[in-house]
């Protein structure tokens, strides 16, 4: 069994108490008590958490030095002293391989540490509490900076110590790569290990652990009491990551691009699989810019079939990079994508095939004939200006040709503006220029707006003109600055929430072969995860 983990701490011991009562309620399996992050607490106080709290649920006993990150500085032998005292009513005790290493006697006393009954309840030198028996020792190490240089050593000499039960190596994650050397050893260590990789780019392997079999994972009671960067809260990891489904068949997907912390991929995905009842679960995967970063994750992706991996979202900026890789090693591209010079979804099969789609294509061309459908406008060929040059606009340039609409790129580098132009047929303007001309059809595909400079607009409203339809890609905020003046001058307007459900159920029905479950990919549940996420 994976123990989720709740880290708890506070002043006095009533509120350690009620941290641990919620943290139950929320479904920890296993309590952290931070006593170095603790008020005063004593051994009575412990003994009464302990006796009043479920025999099943574990209490992991921490006492963090500064140097690894927690808040005691007062000395080591004070520490180990702490630990004697308050060791007899929990289940595991951490202690720093570092302070482990220091001599002989210090690891005599942690030895006593783990051996101590509880005097209160001591009959005959024995503990009829049982915890005596049902204590362990986790060894630990954490480098908030980088990876360690001597991982591999420090696991050894952990694993080969007889007292450790599980050993501990956090580190903070260079990139989402690190997470997978974190598998490979979750997958063949001789005792269950935790490995944590800290930070945006480590939350694979605190979802993940379940899946490779890891000692536990710890998750805070709620934001703001994270005891280390990246780590989810609790209600995060159950309900968005579906902690509870995991298991060692999981298929893994995740969405690609620089940021993703902002994208609402997860848990729309997530709630799709859990409400179709499929073993799978989406992350985020940030991903830094430039094609090397792109084909790195990759390489070590299908060099990894062990992981599960079946698929990708691919958002700003990899979507032409995910499209020259594919070229390269000889994967299967829709013609739409090769056309749009862009793929925004990736496959990987069972058999290790390679597939590429653009399902913002479909969205785009989808949304606006409903929006051509409101529009009272004689038939004429309709004129629209795409605002970027990126992925999202190849797709949506792509749609309005498609649609016979005489388009213009502007965008605020001229050369890519021009180059797309020239690439699809069309004519490119110059950014400064963008609203001198009347256009029936105004798509935002530039970042632009996007949460949290929501004020901004990357078209000027006093050139927006009633019946004007305006197509929005920024989904967070909903309603974009470009949206609201929209709305004042009485345009059409389709919202990036719009395009993003539509292009996000086409990416579930393809990869799972499944109907996307409608209640899921619809512009209200999301709004509504938005709002549940925002709270």
């Amino acid at each position: 069994m994976t123990l989720l983990i709740v880290p708890v701490s506070g002043e006095h011991i009533d509120d350690v108490r009620g941290q641990v009562e919620t943290a139950i309620a929320l479904g920890a399996d296993a309590i952290e008590l931070r006593v170095d992050l603790m008020g005063a607490v004593s051994a009575d106080d412990l003994r009464t958490l302990r006796t009043t709290t479920p025999g099943e649920v574990s209490f992991l006993l921490t006492i963090r030095s500064a140097v690894e990150g927690g808040q005691w500085d007062t000395g080591d032998d004070e520490r180990v002293s702490r630990l004697i005292e308050l060791g007899p009513f929990v289940e595991f005790i951490d202690v720093e391989l570092a302070l482990w290493r220091r001599s002989a006697n210090i690891r005599q006393k942690i030895e006593l540490a783990l051996h101590r009954a509880d005097p209160a309840y001591a009959v005959g030198g024995e503990d009829e509490s049982s915890y005596v028996g049902r204590r362990k020792l986790i060894l630990s190490k954490h480098d908030f900076h980088s990876r360690p240089s001597t991982l591999q050593k420090d696991l050894v000499e952990m694993l080969s110590e007889p007292a450790c039960a599980a050993p501990k190596i956090a580190w903070r994650a260079r990139s989402v790569r690190d997470n997978f050397e974190a598998f490979e050893h979750m997958r063949g260590c001789a005792k269950p290990p935790l490995l944590v990789c800290m930070g945006e780019d480590g939350v694979l392997s605190r979802v993940l652990a379940k899946k490779f079999g890891a000692f536990g994972s710890f998750a805070s009671l709620e934001r703001g009491m994270e005891t280390a960067a990246g780590q989810p809260t609790i209600t995060e990891i159950r309900n968005c990551y579906r902690w509870d489904a995991l298991d060692r068949k999981t298929e893994v997907y995740g969405v690609i691009g620089d940021p993703v912390s902002h994208s609402l991929s997860p848990a729309v995905h997530n709630a799709a699989f859990a409400d179709s009842g499929i073993n799978a679960v989406y992350l985020p995967m940030r991903v830094s810019p430039g094609y090397e970063s792109f084909k790195a994750l990759m390489v070590e992706v299908l060099a990894r079939p062990w992981l599960g991996i079946r698929g990708f979202s691919v958002t700003i900026p990899h979507k032409e990079n995910a499209l020259r890789w594919l070229k390269e090693i000889g994967g299967c591209i829709d013609r739409a994508a090769l056309r749009i010079g862009a793929v925004n979804t990736i496959g990987i099969r069972s058999d290790g095939s390679v597939h590429g789609r653009n399902t913002d294509y479909e969205a785009a061309i989808a949304g606006i004939q409903r929006a051509l459908e409101r529009q009272a406008k004689a038939k004429a060929p309709l004129r629209a200006a795409v605002l970027g040059a990126g992925g999202v606009a190849r797709a949506v340039v792509a749609a309005l040709r498609d649609l016979s609409a005489e388009t213009t790129i502007y965008n605020r580098t001229a050369e890519r503006a021009r180059s797309l132009a020239d690439e699809m047929g069309c004519a490119a303007g110059s950014w400064e220029t963008r609203h001198e001309t009347t256009f029936d059809l105004i798509a935002n595909c530039t970042s632009v707006g996007l949460a949290p400079e929501g004020e901004q607009s990357p078209y000027p409203s006093d050139a927006l003109r009633t019946g004007m339809i305006v197509f929005e890609s920024v989904y967070r905020p909903v309603q974009t600055r470009l949206l609201r003046d929209a709305a004042g001058a009485g345009c059409i307007t389709l919202t990036g929430l719009d395009m993003f459900a539509r292009q996000a159920a086409a990416q579930f029905a393809w990869w799972t072969g499944r109907e996307a479950p409608p209640t899921i990919y619809q512009s209200d549940f999301i709004s509504k995860l938005m709002s549940d996420d925002r709270h």
